[in-house]
């Protein structure tokens, strides 16, 4: 292949600095998505303690829980891909420090908050709702530890594990970058689709994302100015939503419901990122506050929410749809507020620790 053909195809790094109201979005982004990751796991108690729920209730699972939740994971790894892969070049000394700087970010805090839980599991008790020692030791221990070919003991920490995975083949889209970026964009995308028919979320599909966000820097998109798509994403990705929630009546068949369900995550991903550019989102005080303690709520929400979920079900059960939609919402919202309470004293008090366990570098 010739050099100019070679500079026409190649995807470069990008340089210089990431947009300031791009940065602010994205700050806000990760409480917001965060939160969406909490409350939809609330339902888990909901549904299993509380079989008989309201049409209002169910009305907001299959928006809220069956769908809206669903773009908040390929918007991380979008968010991810499009931060580091920007600059990141190919040597085997960057290779290797990144893997390091990795190991001490992602695997540090999914071990002990994995950890944690199996020591109280095998010599505390049995957490309702979240596991048993004897659940444990079918399972196995070094299983639920490391998630083994299955979600670990601390199950929303799945997120991390993919995270991780995804970065120590990062080598890989760093090749398609170099020489057919679009063709890895299909083949990624491809990959989420086969390989996973009738799930929503792969390795292959954060593999896809992860890779979308570092083109989406590499091609240098303005992702600045998003006005000018309001008008289609919002009232478009309701239509599709709708469509979806309907798709039994509709006769659309499995498979080709899950394809568009795909492609609505995606679509969700941009409602998302729309949303984001106005005042009340980007310029909030509490979302940026939020953000700082974001990783720590995520950490740690679980087996918090469902601990507390279910010792507020022993005081009222909620029988209408009213009352289920104000649990369900309310009670990941304070479960959040506790837990950034809790990582906003912690990072005080015990600066060193809180950093350690949150993966973050110490300042000096």
């Amino acid at each position: 292949m010739n050099t100019e053909k070679q500079a026409f195809w190649a995807l470069e790094p990008a340089h210089g600095p990431i947009d300031a109201d791009v940065s602010k979005r994205i700050d806000v982004l990760r409480f917001l998505l965060i939160a969406l990751v909490v409350i939809g796991h609330g339902y888990r108690v909901l549904a299993a303690l509380v079989p008989d729920h309201g049409p209002g209730m169910l009305a907001v699972m299959d928006i809220f829980n069956n769908n809206v939740t669903h773009a908040a994971i390929p918007l991380f790894f979008i968010i991810s891909g499009y931060l580091f892969l920007r600059k990141f070049e190919l040597s085997v000394d960057a290779y290797m420090d990144m893997c390091r700087k990795k190991l001490f970010s992602l695997l540090v805090p999914y071990i002990l908050f994995n950890l944690i839980w199996i020591l109280w599991l095998y010599f505390v008790g049995s957490i309702e709702m979240f596991g048993s020692r004897t659940f444990l030791l079918q399972e196995g221990i070094l299983t639920k530890l490391l998630g083994i070919g299955t979600v670990p003991i601390n199950y929303p920490l799945w997120f991390l594990r993919d995270l991780l995975l995804v970065f120590i083949l990062s080598p890989i889209f760093l090749v398609f970058y170099k020489e057919a970026p679009l063709v890895g964009s299909i083949t990624f995308f491809v990959l989420w689709v086969l390989m996973s028919p009738a799930t929503s979320y792969s390795l292959a599909g954060n593999m896809f994302a992860f890779y979308l966000g570092g083109m989406l820097a590499r091609y240098k998109v303005n992702l600045r100015d998003s006005a000018s798509l309001d008008k289609y994403v919002f009232p478009g990705f309701v239509l599709a939503t709708t469509l979806l929630i309907f798709h039994t009546e509709l006769g659309m068949q499995n498979g080709l419901y899950m394809f568009f369900f795909k492609c609505n995550m995606l679509f969700g991903v941009v409602f998302f990122w729309c949303l984001s550019r106005y005042s009340f989102m980007k310029n909030s005080k509490i979302l940026h506050i939020g953000a700082t303690y974001s990783f720590f709520i995520y950490l740690t929400h679980e087996p918090t929410l469902s601990m507390f979920q279910t010792s507020l079900l022993s005081l009222y059960k909620p029988h209408d749809s009213l009352s289920q939609v104000c649990y369900f919402f309310g009670s990941g919202m304070a479960v959040m507020f506790l837990l950034g309470c809790l990582g906003a004293i912690l990072s005080r008090i015990v600066p060193g620790v809180y950093a350690v366990a949150t993966g973050a570098r110490r300042r000096r």
